[in-house]
């Protein structure tokens, strides 16, 4: 195994990136990859013929403002190689930053033999990474963005809308019918939006108001105004909040002195009145807590247990707390380490990719759809006092994993 990295100016001139295989400090070391200077890529593209070396692409920004963000998963990338490949495996790292963007990097990676692309980071990025691959070569982005989504892009991010329809599914088990949500006027806040509404209908349940905000915003009265005659006037038992950080602790903070009053944690159905409030994985934050406001309040999120093994082991290695997007990238990797290993230079077919058996990994169950889209098997997490708690765990399997 190996991982080769594109023939970037910071590379020719000496500064290539530090590679050391992902092994804690005190335990014996493998030896390093090798890390190779690839030429530049042809403007006329002609793929070689396949090699019994598996070879997948990876491209992340590994230059310019988000350099950061892609040395962070490049090392989840590491660990992903190092605790799954063979030698018969070979990692095409390329700088989706670097001039020409993402699609002279799968250029780059196609010419060197890649038959599959992971990533790119960024939805904007999808559509010339794509193009560059054609119609034979799949994608599988890190971007959440399901509008980015067709037949052989795929989009394994986590996204609200996966979030959405687990805790709205979850939330009608649980006799809640009249469901509200407040909401950011934004791309993201109108994308949950949208999911909600979709999801309770098929639930069977009832959107009864929704309250958007521009997510500018730092006064909420005259919106929770309207919110509170809303209740007042026609009742729910849900409300979904789609928030993080100080604007979630601020609307949870004021909600009750607007005569909506919270359910609080426990089991069972929401008392008579009272309004549980719903969240996404932005209210994946143990500091949540501590605000007794949002004690009680219900998100869907990845099986925690998973993602902390994985992020206590990435800390240990690399000294520093993952990026969230980390899981996603080291799945990716070990996804296409298990494809590689089905025949020799690995199947990376589309009939493949879209196993109906779906796969395992940190981020827990996820499946690869036919549309570009991505089925994952989701917990639903539950704020309280104590910290966040498992309401209802992921499921265990679609059918069987591949792995």
């Amino acid at each position: 195994m190996h991982l080769a990295l594109a023939a970037l100016g910071f590379l020719l001139a000496g500064c290539a990136p530090n590679l050391p295989p992902p092994q804690a400090p005190s335990q014996q070391q493998p030896a390093a990859p090798t890390a190779t200077v690839t030429p530049a890529p042809s403007p006329n593209l002609t793929l070689p013929a396949p090699s019994a070396e598996a070879k997948v692409a990876l491209l992340l920004p590994l230059s310019g403002q988000n350099a950061g963000i892609g040395r962070t998963l490049l090392q989840a990338a590491e660990m992903g190689v190092f605790d799954a490949a063979g030698d018969d495996f070979s990692l095409v790292v390329r700088d989706s930053a670097a001039p020409g963007g993402p699609a002279a990097a799968v250029s780059s990676a196609l010419q060197a033999g890649a038959r599959l692309v992971l990533g790119p980071v960024f939805s904007t990025e999808i559509a010339p990474a794509a193009q560059a691959a054609g119609s034979v070569v799949p994608v599988i982005s890190f971007s959440n963005d399901r509008s980015a989504a067709r037949s052989g892009v795929f989009v394994l991010g986590l996204a609200p809308q996966a979030q959405v329809e687990r805790v709205v599914g979850y939330a009608a088990g649980q006799q809640i019918k009249r469901f509200a949500i407040l909401y950011p006027n934004s791309p993201y806040g109108n994308a949950v939006r949208q999911a909600y509404q979709d999801s309770v209908v098929q639930a069977g349940g009832q959107v009864v108001t929704m309250q958007a905000y521009d997510p500018a915003a730092t006064d909420f009265i005259t919106t929770l105004q309207s919110l509170s005659a809303s209740y007042k006037s026609s009742g729910f038992d849900a409300l979904m909040v789609p928030e993080g950080g100080p604007t979630l602790r601020t609307v949870a903070s004021m909600l009750p002195g607007f005569d909506i009053p919270m359910a609080g944690p426990g089991g069972g159905p929401t008392p008579a009145g009272a309004v549980r409030l719903l969240g996404t994985a932005l209210w994946n934050d143990s500091g949540l807590a501590r605000e007794q406001s949002l004690a009680g309040g219900w998100f869907a999120s990845t099986p925690p247990d998973r993602w902390t093994a994985f992020a206590q082991r990435y800390q240990q290695i690399y000294g520093v707390a993952p990026d969230p997007r980390a899981g996603v990238v080291y799945d990716a990797v070990t996804l296409a380490v298990a494809l590689a290993k089905s025949k020799q230079g690995g199947d990376f077919s589309l009939a493949r990719l879209t196993d109906p058996s779906g796969f395992s990994g940190v981020t827990g169950l996820f499946r690869l759809n036919t549309d570009g889209t991505v089925s994952r098997g989701l917990s639903v997490l539950e704020i309280g006092p104590g910290g966040i708690t498992i309401r209802d765990p992921a499921p265990a399997t679609f059918q069987t994993v591949i792995n």
